[in-house]
This record gives C-alpha cells, structure tokens and sequence, in this order.
C-alpha cells in the first residue's frame, strides 16, 4: 500500500506547486512605461507596388494600395510581414516585409534645400495642422500640387507661412518637396 500513497503524495505536491504559480499577480505595465513608437519609427521604400492589410497575413482584408518607391514608416514585425504607421491618420497596416527595404541616407533625410528659398509643392493632398504632430488641430486641408512657404522644419514638419496672413501651420515633410516653380 505504501508505495501507492507516495506517488499521490507526489502529484498532490506537484499540483499545490502548480496553482501557487498561478496566484501570482502578473506585473502591470503602466502607460508611462510603454514605448514611444515615434521613437521606434524606421523609413522604408517599397520595392513594389503592395497592399496594406488589416492583418498579417494574405488571409486580412486589404486597406489600401502602395506604389512602388513611396516611404513607409515601420514600427514592428509579425513574422513575414511589417506593421506600419501614417503620419496623415490613416489606420495602421501590414506590408509583405518582402515589398520593402531600408530607406537610405538621402531617402530619411527631411532637412530643407537652402537652393529653393524655402518653396516647396505637396505631393499629395495632405492637412495642415496647427504645430509639428498629428496630436495637433487640422487647420486646413490641402491639395496636391500646392506651392507651400517653408520657413523651417520641426521633428520631420515643415513649418508653413500662409499667403493669406493666417497663423503659421504644418505639413508632413514626407508630403512635400522642393519646388521647381
């Protein structure tokens, strides 16, 4: 009889071990302790025209389309795809990691041409908004092809001047470039 007691003994305590791990509290992470995901933020280029996707995966509803050598900005990785962010307020998605590579120096910079006196044109319809994030107001809305007053750039923002004496607004500097006009 002995030796059927010794191993109940045993599964009892392995059980008890089990179920104190278990009423452990998990540690909460507070919202402060998150990261930034601007800091995180990298430039890509796509290689190829893709799909944005609401998921993962080829199986995940497709959001929209992106053409060939247009930024994108990454800021995670879920196995063979790569999550992006817009800095217009679009809804984030995932690219095919295939369909991208890494910007290189002169695709990531967004310092301004001193040799076009500050003009520059939107390469897309784009917002105007009222500092350097879209954490501000949208002040207007602007269509492609619009020539801009750039008067300095903040944190990847240029900085814009109205011709109509309004206050001065912000554009994503991925939305514009220098002017030839």
């Amino acid at each position: 009889m002995s030796r059927y007691r010794r191993p109940s003994w045993l599964l009892i305590g392995l059980i008890l071990l089990l179920s104190a791990g278990c009423d452990r509290k998990q540690k909460t992470t507070e919202v402060k302790d998150l990261p930034d995901l601007n800091e995180q933020t990298r430039v890509y280029v796509t290689t190829e025209s893709t799909k944005v996707r609401t998921g993962p995966g080829p199986q995940f509803r497709a959001v929209a389309d992106i053409n060939r050598d247009a930024k994108v900005n990454v800021v995670g990785r879920d196995g063979e795809w790569v999550l992006i962010v817009s800095k217009k307020g679009n809804a984030p998605g995932y690219i095919e990691m295939a369909s991208v590579r890494a910007a290189t120096g002169s695709e990531t910079k967004e310092t301004l041409n001193p040799q076009i006196d500050g003009k520059y044109e939107t390469i897309a319809d784009t917002q105007v908004r009222g500092g350097p994030g879209l954490q501000y107001p949208i002040v207007a809305d602007i269509p492609r092809g619009t020539t801009l007053s750039v008067v300095e750039e903040e944190k990847g923002w240029l900085k814009v001047e109205s011709k109509r004496g309004n206050k001065p607004g912000y554009v994503d500097a991925n939305l514009a470039k220098p002017s030839t006009k």
